[in-house]
């Protein structure tokens, strides 16, 4: 009996050295990520504390520190590049070479198929410097040319980022999240005149060959502090849902005409016709593993289907949405329109209407993240 206590004692010794131990057994503690004097939009419970290390998904921080990753998933090995320097790390070894060299053992984990990399670990080996703000769970990657505030001023300059995620009751004022599919248009300019004349910021969701049409609305879009988001390339069922590449393929080249033409990247998509059915378990991951976040909508004003003479219809459907969100509690509301004739003649009695309602209007913000897709996707 005690032979067989101890050859138990010794499993349990060698899967917590060898990293092989289960997800359950060790415990996490969620932490945030800050670059040099701003919060990164990691989602609560996406990076964390485990065995004494703070861990992100390896290609999402390599993503935000500007390097490029690459997997050879056969070999185990994970390549990370910037500025010349290459590193390497082999996940069945657990060794790493930076520059052909040894270098100190890599800092790993792997849950539900998904690799976490140590923060400090990687950041350091490019040349970041890592504190831990213990204060505020929050791990800050910095350089002494890209930070300008010192850690406390650092603290202040993101203290809503830090009351909207760990504030205990929710907050007092609903925020309404207005959202426009499908531009830039010719109706653009006629919205963005009215979300400036009542000091609103707006999201829009933007299809590839419009941007580039109407590159004068995505500039001055951009320019007022409004977010931009991707809506795809084609907006056609098929060829854009044939498989997760294709996806990300037509997010990717519109983020890549966006970037061209305003100076601006997004992370934000808005899926076609909505993420369900289409966007099942393997898009979402391929989503994931490239740092999009995904949102659908609350109250769909579907205003797609009227015209000049029923548009009356499209304030009705938000009205009515917002009744029952009220009986929901919900204090973070999605609204979609499109940029249509009828919902830019609208738009300012919705705009009064939502304000009478004691709404507060936002754009997106990538650091104040709200999960809002359909399949409730904690990742997107």
């Amino acid at each position: 009996m005690k032979r067989r206590f101890m050859l138990m004692c010794s499993l349990v010794l060698f899967f917590i050295c060898a990293g092989g131990m289960p997800a359950y057994a060790a415990e996490k503690k969620n932490i945030y990520i800050g670059l040099h004097d701003k919060m990164l939009p990691f989602t609560t419970g996406e990076a964390f504390m485990i065995k004494g290390q703070a861990v992100a998904p390896s290609e999402k921080l390599a993503h935000y520190l500007y390097i490029k990753q690459t997997v050879n998933e056969k070999e185990g090995v994970y390549t990370f590049e910037k500025n010349g320097q290459q590193l390497k790390i082999n996940t069945k070894t657990n060794t790493a070479l930076l520059n052909g060299k040894a270098a100190a053992p890599a800092v790993t984990y792997t849950e539900n198929g998904r690799f976490y990399i140590g923060i400090r670990w990687l950041a350091e080996q490019f040349g970041f410097q890592v504190d831990y703000l213990s204060q505020r769970s929050t791990v800050r990657i910095y350089t002494k040319v890209g930070a300008k505030l010192s850690n406390q001023e650092f603290l202040t300059e993101n203290q809503s980022f830090f009351d909207r995620f760990n504030s205990d009751s929710p907050a007092k004022t609903p925020t309404v999240y207005v959202t426009f599919d499908d531009g830039p248009s010719p109706q653009s300019a006629s919205i963005l005149n009215t979300l400036a004349s009542y000091q609103v910021k707006a999201t829009f969701f933007y299809v590839e060959p419009n941007i580039a049409r109407y590159g004068v609305a995505a500039n001055r879009a951009a320019a007022e502090g409004h977010y931009l988001g991707l809506h795809s390339v084609t907006h056609k069922v098929n060829p854009l849902y044939n498989s997760p590449q294709s996806f990300i393929g037509e997010m990717d080249q519109t983020n890549g005409t966006l970037k061209k033409i305003t100076g601006q990247s997004s992370v934000l998509v808005r899926a076609p016709f909505g993420s369900s059915p289409y966007l099942k378990q393997p898009f979402r991951d391929a989503m994931a593993k490239r740092g999009y976040k995904l949102w659908d909508w609350d109250i769909d004003s579907e205003d797609w289907k009227y015209n000049a003479s029923s548009k009356a219809r499209v304030l009705q459907n938000i009205q009515a949405g917002i009744a029952q969100q009220k009986k929901r509690g919900d204090q973070h509301v999605v609204i979609l329109l499109h940029e249509k004739k009828i919902t830019a003649e609208m738009l300012p009695q919705i705009l009064d209407y939502l304000k009478k309602q004691g709404y507060q209007f936002q754009a997106y913000s990538p650091s104040a993240h709200v999960v809002q897709n359909f399949w409730k996707d904690t990742r997107l």
